[in-house]
């Protein structure tokens, strides 16, 4: 029997089987590419700096925060950098990396509002080697006013045509241009830590910022930390010390110290979502290998059928073998090959979801290639060797009592109800990330339609005052400070034991519509309106500073440096306002202070207005404003910040986890549904028979339904109870990284055991009552 004879008994043998042929395709094909589209990005993310030959020499210099315990930031001087290159030999380059201000590009007539500008010193190659495609990279890095361009950035600009020699001009935020020269086209770095649109050579003019160290072959970074922290150089904060930590470290974001880090030209990852991704697609993948065994099992007895009337035909027992062997293997090869093609579609969904730069070529390079092809090797060769083996050697009374009896019905009813856990499980734990995402839509009320324009040094008085003319803007403010980016003054507290706890007060300087604006709740106290007139200086604070300074009602009408000596002199507390969120919901609200401006102030210092845009006419309003802002301050270019827009990125860890849990319960429960219906239609069609006896004694329609469901609604119940508890460990473990997060309600628990219930007595209803409304003398003459 030759190999394509055998292709055409088995293409047969599917299309007779088409319905669980085409079930366990679909259940393996979404398996399979949910599977290797994770753990591709688990290698591509985990392998950064990949082909770097010095990644494992490349350290951060990082120290202590001087505005939150606890927390590291890279950052050190020119003078401190400079002075650790000099004084020990471990190092053998340093290299400084800054952000430059970019708020507009412009070349021949072509604006662009987003991209990356950074500026780095000459020793750039020789922490991360770039590929020039045209022009010099090292004339870049070492001649004012050139710049290079990454490939992409590139297209964009110059499209097919050389860039070199063009002169692009950039337009920061204050308005003020400058023209760069473009002297090298740059390859794009795979898997890169360092990434960027635009670079240009670092200024003598440099105050410091990020440093990264490469050090000596077999160097200590830990010792080398100690003999810094032993001599003393010079940190931001008395006291504190600096930090050499591997690149990774900063590129997984594990814990605390590392969130406040996310410098744009520095690429992040975070590992815990990263796992929870890998594990999501795994259990989809178990849950799709679970059917298609659940479904082999259920047409083994048609194979075995098929397989003795071979042997009757003459066909030997190797031949049988190898039949069986690629009846499995090219099922798993079929279902991988039509992944690729899911895979393909899903991919731009996949990289905007979780913000990465993944390339369907990269599914071919030699860190993935190699590891899809021995899983699917493993996929397709493995369980083919076992099937072919065990069904050629069995004979159909064998295998009547090997399987069709008590001991296949609780193999099956094993696996159903691992697919029912890993269901019901992640149902759970995703009700639980939407209560939480709830929480977080919730705090970002205060931004809905809001935006904020301003950048700090241009004030914005006259602009204010035209603003308040326009049609389409609910309410505005003006005010001397950013709101999520508002500045911050410290708040040294003693403790009883005598130790000094360091707070940091969020301070907004503003006018009296603020409260309107963002809506801010106030508690106690006169409004802002009627603050103005009976105080001079007014301040408003929040539930936290009161409660750290130990304010109450009664104490409006004094001095705020009564109670908090380092505020100014002039401060009259006017009021008390619920707590006002800016960061993430992992990061407790700490003091907050809003003080109403004089008008003299606001005119000469209100560089930034606060807008509500009514919601039917926000794109056309945002248009006008626009218009009016080139009108009044000419080529600086109009910036905007979406405020809530912002602020949910802030809390984008756990909208990315919704999201992702939200996709892989679906798939699941589509998986389980699809199996769920091949299974039934199986389990009734083999007890046809016995649906037609109970009928003919007078069992009814619905006795019937039940009869077949009940087994199936007891599996639930089993999965249910071995998944809650171990799903809510699970959850509550990550929940606890939020300073405000939800509690489980009776609900959370409900839900997962609902959703199932109602998908699988639908599809196990279907089946059942068009069996049970079958004439019974017919099924019976059929049996």
């Amino acid at each position: 029997m030759n190999i394509f004879l055998n292709i055409k008994l088995i293409v047969r043998n599917w299309w007779r089987n088409k319905l669980f042929f085409l079930i366990s395709l679909f259940s393996l094909t979404a398996g399979l590419g949910c599977t290797n589209l994770l753990m591709t990005f688990f290698i591509h993310e985990y392998n950064v700096e990949k082909y770097n030959t010095d990644r494992n020499l490349i350290y951060l210099l990082r120290q202590d925060s001087p505005m939150e315990e606890g927390i590291k930031v890279a950052y050190s001087t020119s003078d401190a950098a400079t002075q650790i290159k000099e004084k020990y030999a471990e190092i053998t380059d340093i290299l400084h990396v800054n952000g430059m201000s970019g708020n507009l590009c412009k070349y021949n007539g072509t604006d662009i509002k987003q991209f990356l500008f950074i500026s780095a010193d000459s020793t750039l190659n020789q922490f991360f080697p770039y590929t020039t495609l045209e022009g010099s990279l090292e004339e870049v890095l070492t001649t004012p006013d050139k710049v290079a361009v990454n490939k992409r950035f590139a297209h964009r600009l110059f499209g097919n045509h050389s860039g070199i020699g063009e002169i692009l001009e950039i337009i920061n935020e204050e308005g003020q241009s400058k023209s760069y020269k473009v002297a090298a086209i740059l390859e794009d770095r795979p898997q890169s830590f360092l990434h960027f649109d635009l670079l240009t050579g670092l200024s003598d003019k440099s105050w410091g910022g990020p440093v990264l160290l490469k050090l000596q072959p077999g160097a200590s970074p830990l010792a080398l930390q100690e003999k810094i922290k032993k001599d003393k150089i010079p940190t931001l904060v008395p006291d504190s010390q600096y930090y050499i930590d591997p690149i990774k470290e900063l590129y997984f974001n594990t814990g605390k110290d590392s969130k406040q880090q996310q410098l744009a030209f520095f690429q992040h990852c975070d590992v815990l979502l990263l796992y929870i991704s890998l594990i999501s697609a795994l259990l989809v993948l178990i849950i799709a290998c679970f059917n298609y065994t659940n479904l082999t099992l259920s047409r083994i007895m048609q194979q075995l059928k098929m397989i003795h009337i071979e042997k009757l035909m003459g066909a030997k027992s190797k031949e049988i073998r190898s039949q069986l062997f690629l009846d499995a293997a090219l099922t798993v090869l079929f279902a991988f090959l039509l992944s690729l093609l899911l895979i393909n579609d899903m991919l731009p969904w996949f990289n905007d979801l979780l913000s990465t730069h993944l390339f369907f070529s990269f599914f071919f390079s030699w860190q993935v290639l190699p590891l899809l092809l021995s899983f699917i090797f493993f996929m397709a060769v493995i369980p083919g060797l076992y099937i072919s083996h065990k069904l050629s050697q069995q004979t159909l009374s064998k295998y009547r009592q090997t399987y069709t009896g008590r001991k296949k019905q609780q193999f099956i009813w094993l696996l159903v109800t691992i697919q029912f856990i890993f269901s019901i499980g992640l149902v759970y734990a995703t009700t639980l990330t939407q209560k939480q995402m709830n929480l977080i839509k919730s705090r970002a009320y205060h931004y809905e339609n809001t935006i904020e324009i301003g950048n700090g040094t241009l004030p914005l008085f006259p602009l204010y005052q035209e603003l308040k003319q326009m049609d389409g803007i609910e309410s505005i403010s003006l005010s001397m400070s950013s709101v999520l980016y508002c500045w911050l003054r410290e708040l040294p507290i003693r403790q009883t034991d005598g130790s000094i706890q360091h707070n940091f007060i969020a301070h907004i300087p503003t006018d009296t519509a603020f409260f309107q604006t963002m809506h801010i709740r106030q508690i106690a106290g006169v409004s802002p309106s009627q603050a103005c007139r009976e105080y001079t200086h007014p301040a408003f604070i929040n539930e936290n500073l009161a409660r750290l300074l130990n304010i109450d009602v009664s104490h409006i009408g004094h001095k705020l440096n009564e109670f908090d000596g380092f505020s100014d002199s002039l401060s009259i507390i006017a009021g008390i306002f619920k707590n006002f969120p800016f960061n993430s919901l992992e990061e407790e609200i700490g003091g907050q202070q809003i003080s109403i401006g004089t008008e003299q102030d606001l005119i000469q210092k209100g560089t930034f207005i606060q807008m509500k845009l009514i919601p039917e006419y926000y794109k056309e309003t945002l248009v006008s404003i626009e218009k009016l802002w080139k009108e009044m301050n000419g080529d600086r270019g109009f910036k905007y910040v979406d405020m809530h827009k912002e602020f949910m990125l802030r809390n984008n860890k756990v909208i990315i986890l919704s999201r992702i849990l939200i996709s892989y319960s679906f798939i699941a429960l589509a998986l389980t549904c699809f199996g769920l219906f091949g299974i039934s239609w199986y389990a009734v069609r083999h007890r046809t028979r016995e649906i037609a006896i109970r009928k003919v004694h007078g069992a009814s329609n619905w006795e019937i339904v039940w009869l077949l469901n009940r087994s199936f609604l007891w599996q639930i119940l089993v999965a249910y109870i071995i998944a809650i508890p171990i799903t809510w460990l699970l959850m509550q473990h990550w929940l606890e990284q939020f300073a405000y997060r939800i509690s489980a309600t009776q609900w959370n628990f409900l839900t997962p055991i609902l959703i199932v219930l109602v998908i699988t007595t639908i599809t196990i209803t279907i089946h059942s009552y068009l069996s049970a409304r079958t004439n019974p003398v017919n099924s019976l003459k059929t049996e």
